[in-house]
This record gives structure tokens, C-alpha cells and sequence, in this order.
């Protein structure tokens, strides 16, 4: 595992999803979302290469949560996470684009959604995260 990588991405995740929601308490929802989307990737990209050592040049977070489900064995359960959620999910990946280039305006509401929608699916991989940890340490016993 490349721990140093590992806990540098962890930590920029962290630190961007902070700056989204100083972002969003300043009414700068635009900004918001981008570093909710921003914070994300990192954690995704984060858990890819410590379980598997795995470097994906992609901003499709349907694309990270895929390679996600292949390496945590639970295919199934994020091809139904990612039905339950397309539209967010399309949403949160428009967003890197929109939030920089496009004059899109979000509102207070599309921000609200959306960076609660990280932490939903931030949760989501750490429950995978921990099934995968726990048939591991079975396995080992």
C-alpha cells in the first residue's frame, strides 16, 4: 500500500469538502459543488490505490465507484447504488465541467443536494470498505 499517497488524498478530500461548505455558507454554490466534486474523486481515488494499488486517470465518478465495486467483490451492490442515484451522480459529474465553465447558476437547494449526496456516497464506499475488511480478516483467521 502507498500509505504517504493514500493519507494525501484523504486529506485533500477532507480539506475540500471544508472548503465546500464554507463555500455554501457563503452562498458561493457553484464553488461549493465543484470542491464537494473535487472532494469526492480524491477520496475515491484514495480508496483505489490503497486496496488496489490502482491509478485511474477519470473524473466519472460512475467510473471510480465501478472499479470500486470491482475491487471490494460488490459489483451488484454498486451497479444498484449507481441506478438508485443516476441523476445525482450525472448531476455531480456535469458539475466539474459546469461549476468552471459554463455560466450555470446552482441554487442553494442544488448545493445542499449535492454535498449531502457526497457524504452519502462517501459512506456508502466505507460501508463496502468494511465488508471487504471484514471477510479479509475472516479469511485470515
Amino acid at each position: 500500500m502507498h500509505y504517504d499517497e493514500v493519507e494525501v488524498l484523504l486529506r485533500r478530500s477532507k480539506d475540500y469538502r471544508s472548503l465546500a461548505n464554507v463555500a455554501f455558507k457563503e452562498g458561493k454554490f457553484d464553488v461549493a459543488i465543484f470542491l464537494a466534486e473535487q472532494a469526492l474523486q480524491l477520496y475515491l481515488k484514495a480508496i483505489l490505490i490503497k486496496y488496489a494499488d490502482l491509478r485511474l486517470k477519470t473524473h466519472s465518478i460512475r467510473e471510480l465507484l465501478v472499479n470500486i465495486g470491482k475491487v471490494f467483490e460488490a459489483e451488484e451492490k454498486v451497479a444498484e447504488f449507481i441506478k438508485s442515484n443516476r441523476t445525482l451522480l450525472r448531476e455531480l459529474e456535469d458539475a466539474y465541467i459546469d461549476a468552471r465553465y459554463e455560466p450555470k447558476q446552482y441554487s442553494r437547494e442544488d448545493a445542499e443536494d449535492l454535498i449531502e449526496f457526497v457524504v452519502k456516497v462517501i459512506g456508502f464506499v466505507e460501508g463496502l470498505s468494511n465488508e471487504f475488511e471484514r471477510k479479509i480478516n475472516q479469511l485470515d483467521n
